[in-house]
Order: C-alpha cells, then structure tokens, then sequence
C-alpha cells in the first residue's frame, strides 16, 4: 500500500509540470534522512541496506533538452541526459555538496538505478545507466534530439533549450538537419554534386564576346 501511495505521490505531483503526451517520466531523488519530516521521505533497499530519500526529486525530465540513448548490460536501455539550465544548477549543487551520497534514478514512479556522486557534475549530463524498456526508449527519442545533434537556442550565445518551445524547436531542427545530412550524404553517393559558383563577380557570355573581338 505504501508503495502504491508513493508512487501516486510522485506521478501525480510531477503531472503538473509536465504534459499528458508525456510518457516517460523521470525522476532523480538524493538521499534524506530520518530526522526528515515522515511525509517528504521514503526507503528504498540499497545492496541489502535500507536507505532513504526525499520524495521530491532535484530534477526531472522537465529539464531534459536532448538524450543519447544505449543498450545496458542487461537487456535494457540506458539513457545519458543533457539538462536545461536549471537542471544543471540542480546537478551541480546536488554532486558539490553532497560527494559519497548515492542519487537513485525512477522512470514512471518505478527505481531503475543508483549511482553515487564521486565528483561535482557542472557540465549538465545526468546518465542513467539501466533500466528503461525499449518501448520508453523509443518515445523519449520521438520527444527530444540527440545531444551531439542538439543547437544553440540563441545565434550570438551557447544555450542550452530550457522552454518547451525552445526544446519542440530544438527537436524540429535536429529532425531536420538530420533528414538534410542523409540527403546529401545519398547525393554524393550517387556522384550527384551542385556546381560551384565562381568566386569574382559573373560577367555575362554576351560581355565576354564583345571583349574579345576588339
């Protein structure tokens, strides 16, 4: 019963926040105490330890911007997160001030992984190593672009997208770019080549004739 209560607690707190087309919802939750208020904590079994966290997680996939997914060792996926702004502050606060502590990662209320912070994490990249079926693989990568296909939100600064629109922007673009990079990597197999346009100013043919029978 609890465990259903908790998982409750954590879908439904966090459906505000995202969109009811959301299908992977994914939490990372940093160690509590038991001097923690009952009703912000709850226990889950670490390598045969009971250990604690807080119900509300440092950050969600409401900061993700784009993903790189892979295959874990067990048959199921993993997938390497790139974080908006304020995810990244989350991480980075989070991975600073709380080094030997573990993070515990759940995809849709259930826990999928446990990593322990060894170092801070400033570059934004949360990775969660196992855990994901194929099919939550597969919706995350119709919703966010991969990292290394991610761009800018801003053409004179290095940003990260952190609005939704922002981030469907980014989606669409990398969608795009990728369709454009396969279509002419196709041309080219094909020895399909536009023609290069001369660097100096074009003369017309009619121009050239005339210059040269004077």
């Amino acid at each position: 019963m609890h465990r259903l209560l908790l998982a409750f607690l954590l879908i439904t707190g966090l459906s505000a926040c995202q969109t009811p087309k959301d299908k992977v919802i994914i939490t990372v939750h940093s160690q509590g105490t038991d001097m923690d208020s009952p009703k912000t904590i709850f226990r889950r079994p670490v390598n045969g330890r009971t250990m604690v966290f807080k119900i509300i997680p440092e950050f969600s996939t409401q900061s993700v911007s784009a993903i790189h997914t892979f295959p874990a060792d067990d048959g199921t996926y993993g997938v390497s997160l790139k974080l908006d702004f304020k995810g990244t502050q989350s991480l980075d606060i989070v991975t600073r001030l709380r080094p030997g502590e573990i993070l515990m990662t759940m995809v849709n209320g259930a826990v999928v992984d446990y990593v322990r912070i060894d170092q801070p994490v400033s570059n934004g990249i949360f990775t969660v190593w196992r855990g994901i079926p194929a099919d939550l693989i597969a919706s995350m990568e119709e919703k966010y672009p991969k990292i290394n296909e991610l761009n800018s939100s801003s053409t004179f600064l290095e940003m990260t997208p952190s609005t939704r629109k922002e981030k469907r922007e980014a989606k669409r673009n990398a969608s795009r770019d990728s369709k454009e990079k396969e279509a002419e990597v196709k041309r080219r197999s094909r020895d399909e080549f536009d023609p290069e346009l001369p660097e100096n100013e074009i003369v017309p043919l009619s121009n050239l004739l005339d210059n040269t029978s004077r």
